[in-house]
């Protein structure tokens, strides 16, 4: 039992990039199995992958400095890690095995998506979701032309999704050939390898996508030549990302089934601290069928609704809203997995008794409302919504029963629909208005963080005194007492201490006294001004091309995976630009400490 008074644990999460989608939905997936208590706060510190084949020597310079941020995992103070290294997985196993620092190595972790001898791991069950994908595309399509865009062979999770696809398409009597596969670098851009597969294959019937990110790129191929997926070939991919269901048209995707991979890493490493024994674990997955592979995991048959099965409509619901079973829902929330068996259990019993009433109408209406309101379509695909509704509603109409009843029943359906479309219409206008918003804000930052002929005492820590024009609702900013110098030949030496300047809580901007900043570097993610409204933070290295000047901490909130780097980019300019010109003032052709 936690005790209200305790010291959260600190988790570090540590990825290769931060704004891919697999890492989002990984990083949602461990804040959603974080308790409200806050016994425990999250640190993501992520980096980036240097690919000397396609980056330029600037990028690749750039990466470097920014790369210091995995210096924090061996310093800082932290109970336990969960480790993702995505494409850095084989390279890294050495490191992590032998060269980090014997502090890091006795730290509890737990590897996502990893081989690492020795290591407790959590894995997707990849056969599972490929099995099914197969089995429905050999025994219920008939197809036989099948085709499969790959990853790196450095890439656990690549490896194992060609072999088992492979074994799958043969145990089904389908032969598959070195023709009938391409090796992508797993992002979206891979055009040129998908076309290079249609061109070997001008008669294939599907391909699977080794991740979402390369079904786009196939989706871009398959434009160029006028193909349309899902109606000229089947395409299905893996991880059934929120990008999945937002790709033109929606991507049938495998995807974690009772759990996520954050859910479960976090549950294995939070044993791994109470002392259990350590062990391995694998999320199952299941295929969501999408329009670019028509697929249905639950039949939706008449007699069932007919009978009014109390399973079918919570069946039915976990199919269309699935990833309410993943979230963890706070005291207050209303559930809305009974709401809508209420209404639904309500709208079928109308239909099998031939009746209702307009005082029930009324009623199941406000219901309807209220389960949109409170979120509904943050846990579904719309289309997938509407096809639900539509298979309904088909059925229905094809029973003899009494018109009245029908039109009322038909109409809040028609209200499901148009509540589903107004909760999207409104998410986008909020996004809108919230990218505006910020563009705006930082435009003031810019501003504002420049002196524009204000000298001397006028403008003390004018970077820290504007931070809150970055559009951040919790954030933490970190200096060095004198700028670290990045050095490419050696290895990075951070000082011991480091400055807290000024926290972010709701918005609310606090500057800390001189005699409150010093701060040892390995108590940065100890200290108790972060937010208890916050369940954790992402830590983005400050710089100007190879001076480090310190950390910005961003709380997991308003879409800070995408934004963190640029804020921390803009941070350091002002910064850098700030210390130029009082050099200049100085004659000092280095920059100053804040």
């Amino acid at each position: 039992m936690f005790k209200k008074n305790a010291k959260p644990r600190v988790i570090g999460i540590i990825l290769e990039e931060i704004g891919t989608d697999f890492s989002k939905e990984l990083i949602q997936g461990v804040v959603d199995a974080v308790t409200d208590d806050r016994s425990v706060r999250l640190i993501v510190l992520a980096g980036k992958y240097l690919n000397p084949e396609i980056d330029s020597a600037n990028m690749l310079a750039y990466k470097a400095v920014y790369n210091s941020i995995f210096r924090l995992d061996e310093i800082c103070d932290i109970d336990g890690l969960i480790i993702h290294l995505g494409s850095m997985s084989t390279r890294k196993k050495k490191v992590i095995k032998t060269g980090y620092s014997e502090k890091f190595q006795r730290i509890p972790k737990v590897f996502i998506a990893s081989d690492i001898e020795g290591e407790t791991v959590v894995n997707y069950d990849n056969e599972s979701g490929i099995r099914e994908a197969v089995e429905s595309l050999v025994n219920v399509n008939n197809l036989t032309n099948l085709c499969m865009l790959g990853g790196r062979d450095d890439n656990i999770d690549a490896r194992a999704r060609k072999q088992i696809f492979i074994r799958c398409l043969q145990e089904n009597g389908v032969s598959f050939f070195d023709r009938n596969y391409e090796s992508t670098d797993m992002s979206e851009n891979c055009v040129d390898e998908a076309l290079r597969l249609l061109e070997r294959n001008p008669e294939v019937q599907a391909v699977f996508c080794v991740n979402d990110s390369v079904a786009r790129g196939l989706y871009e191929a398959m434009g160029q030549k006028g193909l349309v997926p899902g109606r000229d070939i089947l395409v299905f991919g893996f991880d059934n990302t929120r990008m999945a269901g937002e790709m033109k048209p929606p991507l049938t995707s495998i995807g974690a089934d009772s759990c996520t991979l954050g859910q479960k890493a976090l549950e294995v490493l939070l044993a791994k601290l109470d002392g259990k024994k350590p062990y391995s674990a694998f999320v199952p997955t299941r295929l969501y069928g999408r329009e670019s592979m028509n697929y249905d995991m639950y039949d939706y048959t008449t007699m069932e609704m007919l009978n009014v099965n109390p399973s079918f409509i919570y069946r039915m619901f976990d199919d269309c809203f699935y990833r309410y079973h993943t979230s963890r829902l706070r005291r207050e929330d209303v559930d809305l997995r009974r709401l809508y068996f209420e209404f639904i259990f309500r709208m079928l019993q109308s239909m099998k008794h031939r009746y209702m009433g307009p005082e029930e109408f009324h009623s199941l209406g406000k219901m309807i409302d209220v389960f949109f309101e409170k979120g509904a379509m943050e846990y579904t695909d719309a289309i997938k919504l509407v096809k639900c509704i539509e298979k309904l509603q088909a059925a229905m109409n094809s029973q003899p029963r009494s018109p009245a009843a029908n039109i009322r029943i038909n109409r809040l359906f028609q209200r499901m629909k148009d509540r589903a479309i107004y909760s999207l219409s409104v998410q986008k206008t909020v996004e809108h208005d919230l990218h505006y918003e910020n563009v705006r804000m930082m435009h003031d930052f810019m501003v504002m963080s420049s002196t524009y002929g204000i000298h001397g005492d006028q403008k003390p820590d004018i970077v820290c005194r504007n931070i809150d024009k970055l559009g951040l609702t919790h954030a933490i900013l970190y200096l060095f007492e004198k700028p670290v110098k990045y050095d490419l030949t050696s290895r990075l030496i951070f000082p011991e201490n480091i400055k807290l300047k000024c926290i972010l809580r709701d918005n609310e901007l606090y500057l800390l006294p001189k005699e409150r900043q010093q701060c040892l570097i390995k108590e940065m993610f100890t200290r108790n001004e972060f937010s208890l409204k916050c369940k954790g933070y992402a830590a983005f290295p400050v710089f100007y091309e190879d001076v480090l000047y310190g950390v910005v901490m961003c709380g997991l909130v308003n879409n800070i995976c995408d934004r963190g780097e640029y804020i921390a980019i803009q941070l350091g300019r002002a910064i850098y630009l700030e210390r130029l010109r009082d050099s200049d003032r100085n004659n000092d052709n280095y920059p100053i400490s804040t």
